[in-house]
C-alpha cells in the first residue's frame, strides 16, 4: 500500500473526523500495511503496545479475554473502519486483551511512538483519540450488557449479522464452535437456537457455511423482538 493509498484509507475513518488533512498526511506516511489470516493473533494480553493501533480496512477482528480454565469473553468485534489496540496507541502500555482475526484482516499499523509524535501539539488530533476512546469504553459496555442482559437469539442473531456483513460474499463461515464462545454459550445451546433461526427461515446452511435468507427478521431478533 502506497502512502496516498494509506491516507485515503485514514480520510475515511470516522475516528479522524475533525483532525487537519495535514496531520491525516503524516499519519499516513508512518502507517504499516498489515495482513492476517484467518484465526492469526493480532496480539495477546501483556504483549508490549509498542506497535500501537491496527486500523481495521476489511474483516473482523474478535477482542477477547481468557481464563486459566479455557473460558473466554467476548469485549467486541472490530470491522472495516474500526480501530484495535486504541489504547496501546496513547500509552504504549501491554495490551488489556487477546485480539484474533476472525476472517481475512486488511490494516494499517500506527505505531505508538511514530504517532506521538505526530499527534503532540494537535488538539483535534488529541480529540479524536479520546472520541475513540469513549467509543471503545461504549462498546465493552454493550458487549458486557449484551451477555448479562440479552436472551442467547439476540446475541447470536447479532454476532451472525456482524459475520455476514465482514465477509466479501455475505456468508458466514465461522465454526460453530467459535460462533459459541462470541455469544459465550456452549455450543448445545447455539445449535439449538441456530435450528430455531432455520426454521423460522432467517439462515440457511450451505457447503461454505451459513447464509442469512431474512436479514430484516434477524435484525429485528438481534433488536429483541
Amino acid at each position: 500500500m502506497t502512502p496516498a493509498e494509506a491516507h485515503t484509507a485514514l480520510n475515511r475513518l470516522p475516528l479522524l473526523e475533525g483532525v487537519p488533512a495535514a496531520v491525516r498526511a503524516r499519519l499516513a506516511a508512518c502507517a504499516r500495511p498489515a495482513r492476517y489470516a484467518t484465526g492469526a493473533v493480532v496480539f495477546r494480553r501483556g504483549d508490549p503496545g509498542a506497535d500501537g493501533m491496527l486500523v481495521v480496512l476489511d474483516g473482523l477482528v474478535r477482542l477477547h479475554l481468557a481464563t486459566g480454565a479455557g473460558r473466554e469473553l467476548t469485549l467486541g468485534l472490530a470491522g472495516p473502519g474500526e480501530p484495535v489496540g486504541e489504547v496501546a496507541l496513547i500509552d504504549g502500555g501491554p495490551r488489556s486483551a487477546d485480539a484474533t482475526a476472525l476472517t481475512p484482516v486488511r490494516g494499517l499499523m500506527l505505531r505508538h511512538a511514530e504517532a506521538m509524535a505526530v499527534v503532540a501539539g494537535d488538539a483535534a488530533t488529541a480529540l479524536a483519540l479520546l472520541r475513540t476512546l469513549a467509543a471503545r469504553l461504549r462498546r465493552t459496555t454493550d458487549q458486557v450488557e449484551a451477555v448479562g442482559l440479552q436472551h442467547l437469539p439476540q446475541r447470536l442473531a447479532s454476532a451472525l449479522l456482524a459475520l455476514a456483513a465482514a465477509d466479501p460474499s455475505g456468508l458466514v463461515r465461522l465454526p460453530q464452535g467459535q460462533v459459541a464462545a462470541l455469544v459465550v454459550a456452549s455450543r448445545p445451546k447455539v445449535n439449538a437456537a441456530l435450528s430455531v433461526l432455520r426454521l423460522r427461515g432467517m439462515v440457511e446452511p450451505v457447503r461454505a457455511g451459513l447464509r442469512i435468507t431474512d436479514p430484516t427478521a434477524l435484525r429485528l431478533v438481534a433488536e429483541g423482538g
